[in-house]
């Protein structure tokens, strides 16, 4: 190659020719955006410019191979669709438990999103425990206080349990469901149980988990025994899809009327999660889509961490 081969004026080539080259050198040579300024007689901004427009103008087509494409088209799509302000799609694996891998992809989320001394609200169930158990190091380090969003203390004892004895955190003084509703309503008058739901409203960020009427048996609200088989099975023929905090709503999001279950939970109701700024929701199996889909369409969430297979039977639903 001549030297003027290698400094080729930017006047003797079409601007098609020159973005082809730039490309060329930035994706194929690995050269800097500095080096090929210079090698063109450029100005770096022009370079930088003449890439980008190659991008939108279709010349420049970046592919990824890699198990995580689909992850990353998911992720756009679902992001997309319902507004929501993160999404975590994991690749798809055949393990027989997903609670371990979505509580480290929903960890790193909250990681990236919670600042020193803020407040993290938590909700009951596998996947919010597994995510609490990988945050113990990050919540200690960073002052982060916690908040139970539900009674009971039960179904919270994996992952607090977990963290180190200097952490802040406050649980709701009362059971997750009373036995009637007019305990329910006496419980909430309490003081020291309305202060705790007071401070889950005010949260920086919350993560809950998100139930699926379909799991049956292997519901978290079922297997806890917080509702019976014949209160499922009639739950779900008033038309429930899934439940966040034991409150049920159907594939539209709507929280299903005249639930003995919902004036018996004690805790911050379902509604109230919307002034909460960052509200994470993790689940994953394809059983668990449409009640996903439906927490979404509901707004109870505004980002999302679950896996690949999941997600394709998400975007089947709202296709």
């Amino acid at each position: 190659m001549t030297t003027h081969d290698a400094f080729v004026s930017e006047n003797e080539m079409s601007e098609e020719e020159l973005v082809a080259r730039i490309a060329w050198f930035y994706y194929h040579d690995g050269m800097t955006q500095t080096d090929i300024s210079e090698r063109l007689g450029l100005t770096r901004l022009k370079v930088s410019r003449l890439l980008e427009k190659g991008h939108q103008s279709g010349i420049i087509r970046v592919q990824i191979n890699s198990r995580f494409e689909g992850c990353l088209e998911y992720e756009h799509a679902l992001k997309t669709h319902f507004a929501l302000k993160h999404v975590r799609v994991l690749p798809g694996l055949p393990v027989e438990n997903a609670y371990p891998r979505l509580g480290i992809g929903a960890a790193q989320m909250l990681m990236e999103n919670l600042q020193p001394q803020q407040l993290l609200a938590i909700g009951f169930g596998e996947a919010t425990m597994s995510t609490l158990k990988r945050l113990s190091g990050f919540i200690s380090a960073n002052q982060i206080r916690l908040v139970t969003l539900s009674g009971g203390v039960g179904p919270y004892m994996t992952g607090i349990g977990q963290l180190d004895a200097a952490c802040s955190v406050s649980i709701i003084p009362a059971p997750l469901r009373a036995s009637s509703a007019a305990i329910a309503s006496t419980l909430k008058n309490e003081k020291s149980v309305q202060d705790v739901i007071l401070a889950a409203q005010a949260a920086d960020v919350a993560v809950v988990g998100i139930g699926a009427i379909s799991q049956r048996h292997d519901a978290t609200i079922m297997r806890s025994g917080y509702i019976t088989a014949g209160e499922q099975l009639m739950i779900g023929r008033h038309g429930a899809t899934g439940d966040i905090l034991g409150y049920f709503f159907d594939a539209d999001g709507a929280l299903i009327p005249e639930m003995n279950i919902h004036d018996e939970l004690i805790g911050l109701p379902l509604p109230a999660l919307s002034t909460i700024p960052l509200v994470v929701g993790v689940a994953g199996s394809p059983q668990k889509a449409a009640a996903i889909v439906a927490a979404m369409r509901g707004g109870y969430i505004n980002a999302l961490v679950t896996d690949q297979d999941t997600a394709a039977a998400m975007l089947k639903l709202i296709e």
